[in-house]
Order: structure tokens, then sequence, then C-alpha cells
């Protein structure tokens, strides 16, 4: 897929919900069920991948981690 402003703003709105979840998954006060986040995480890994957005393969290895109780870090904006 070429790469355009839009596809590049829906990346970054995919990238921030999944940034929210993972925050939410590592807060002590306001923790989101493992399963839970494992969910939209996978939802939002299925529209990345429908769309050719590069995040996809990042909400891959953090769904990949998530479901092996491996601490999952936030992701990055591509450089």
């Amino acid at each position: 897929m070429k790469t355009t402003t839009q596809s590049l703003a829906t990346d970054d709105a995919i990238r921030n919900e999944a940034n929210r979840i993972i925050a939410a998954l590592n807060h002590a006060h306001y923790p989101i069920d493992a399963v839970m986040a494992e969910s939209i995480v996978e939802s939002l890994q299925t529209i990345a991948e429908a769309l050719e957005l590069p995040v996809a393969k990042t909400l891959h290895i953090r769904l990949i981690a998530i479901r092996n109780n491996i601490h999952v870090n936030q992701i990055q904006q591509a450089a």
C-alpha cells in the first residue's frame, strides 16, 4: 500500500488507542484485565492489517506478549 497522509493518520490513531490499552494494562491503580486488553489489541491489529498499516506488525508482537504474560511497552511512533 502506498503511504498517504490518511494512512499515516489512521496508523497514529490505532497506535494511540493501543498505547492507551497498554497503559491501562500496566497501571497499578486502574488495571485492565489481560483478556480484555488482548481482545482490544487483536481487534486493532485486524483493522491495521486490513488497511495494510505499518503498525500491524508491532501490534502482533504486543499481542503475543500479552498472551504470554510478558510485560508490554508502549508502541513508539515510527521514525
